[in-house]
């Protein structure tokens, strides 16, 4: 294996790691604070115990996801410096503002955790909001300086393709990249939709799989899997917004990482919707397009010159299907399961086997979404790892002028090898002990205890 490569796999695996930890960063305190103030509101012990619980969850995923977080902080300055070198001069201001949101959260986390029955109820749910508005703006803005790697600002990205030169630099710019608009809403929308999808799928399990389940136990895991349910359902009303927003923004700003997504090979006007053996004639062009516009022309690899093209396009297009057909059947299902629940239907009645399965099912199906979504975003941005503005050859066909290619990024130091090894390696341990942890968390103390006590 090359060092190229090398590298491009330590990204990928160091980053889907992480990815694992934040979106319960940014999902779990919401669930948690909601919980709590439902049982002060209907003086409801189980809900109560769910705050607690998860409470102390959360404590340790959001160790482990800082540790990962700290894994490629080191990864960024040593196998990544060339592209870290550009960031730290022209957009290391929403890194820095990142460091201040991430304290903000380590200290309302700790005051959330040692804060029970120390403090007012309406001031330890209000700190319990400030976790969740930390981790939140955390993750924006590491969003944005994602954003900014689509579509770079706050620098002359032409003089810097064409010299090297860095001029022009102004960090204001970089604090909201045009493409801002639609990362942010999709990122912030999909980490809330794993994190409630997934917990409804925990408790769906722990229904379904714990032997010998104890009245508090069901009235503990119903109460669970109602609240994560909807939640999930709330949030995939702005999980759609943000899918169509996020088409149409790329529509208008990255057209060539549209098509990479959409597996678009030739330029088309109304373009077909497809959605793995699913065609929908002219839906593509329909959903980029504003007002919809069934014979909208949306431009394929055959508008591109050749050597902007994605090498590995079908990874990212194939992943974006499987991130999209998932998606679309977790917003269906979370709706629907939140009616049945709303409307007291038989037929979606949560204490039936089925239905417990088919939400296990599909709320853990949502973590391969948000990896396959993560996975189609980065690959769909190759063969760059800093995009350029796009302009039209002699020839009529569209190029992106390459701030810098990922080719140009690398580190191809043999000395790579060992951090890198040791990276994954560490991450692979951190991630096995934490499963280990958090089977163990609660061993030996059943629900009914924190029931008996709250009751108290």
């Amino acid at each position: 294996m090359s060092l190229f490569v090398f590298d491009r796999v330590l990204a990928a695996y160091t980053m889907a790691v992480h990815v694992l930890f934040t979106y319960w960063a940014i999902s779990l305190p919401f669930f948690i604070v909601t919980a709590e103030y439902l049982g002060y509101r209907r003086n409801d012990p189980y809900y109560l115990a769910l705050a607690k619980r998860f409470s102390i969850v959360m404590a340790v995923l959001f160790a482990v996801g800082s540790a990962a977080g700290a894994a490629i902080a080191v990864e960024f300055i040593t196998v990544w410096y060339k592209w870290m070198y550009i960031v730290n001069e022209v957009d290391i201001l929403p890194f820095e503002i990142e460091v201040l949101a991430f304290f903000t959260e380590v200290i309302f986390l700790a005051l959330y955790l040692y804060g029970w029955d120390k403090m007012g109820k309406t001031a330890h749910m209000i700190i319990g909001l400030l976790i969740g508005l930390g981790s939140t703006g955390s993750a924006i803005l590491i969003i944005l300086v994602n954003s900014w790697m689509n579509t770079p600002t706050g620098f002359n990205v032409i003089e810097f393709a064409n010299s090297g030169v860095l001029t022009d630099i102004n960090p204001l710019a970089t604090l909201w990249p045009p493409i801002a608009s639609a990362e942010v809403p999709m990122g912030i929308a999909g980490a809330w939709f794993v994190g409630f999808g997934s917990l409804a799928g925990y408790f769906a399990f722990r229904m379904l799989f714990k032997r010998g389940l104890t009245h508090d136990e069901v009235e503990y895991y119903n109460r669970g899997l109602k609240l994560s349910i909807f939640l999930a359902a709330l949030d995939a009303i702005f999980l759609a917004w943000a899918g169509d927003n996020a088409g149409k923004t790329l529509y208008a700003i990255q057209p060539l990482k549209l098509a990479t997504l959409e597996g678009l090979m030739y330029t088309t006007r109304g373009a077909p919707l497809v959605i793995g053996p699913i065609s929908i004639p002219a839906g593509l062009s329909i959903l980029v397009s504003w007002p919809p516009n069934p014979n909208a022309l949306v431009l394929g690899y055959s508008s591109f010159v050749q050597s902007d093209w994605d090498p590995i396009w079908w990874l990212a297009h194939n992943a974006y299907d499987i991130h999209a057909i998932l998606g679309i059947i977790g917003a269906l299902v979370f709706w629907l399961l939140a009616l049945g629940i709303y409307f007291k239907s038989s037929f979606l009645n949560i204490e039936k086997k089925l239905t417990q399965y088919m939400t296990f099912i599909v709320g853990w199906l949502q973590l391969i979404a948000w990896e396959s979504g993560w996975i189609a975003a980065e690959v769909g941005r190759q063969p760059f790892i800093i995009w350029g503005p796009m302009f039209q050859t002699s020839a009529g066909l569209y190029a992106i002028q390459a701030a810098m290619l990922t080719s140009e990024a690398y580190n191809n130091s043999p000395d790579v090898l060992p951090i890198g090894i040791t990276i994954m390696v560490v991450l692979a341990i951190a991630v096995a002990g934490t499963l280990y942890m958090l089977k163990r968390l609660f061993e030996g103390k059943e629900v009914s205890q924190d029931i008996i006590a709250l009751r108290r």
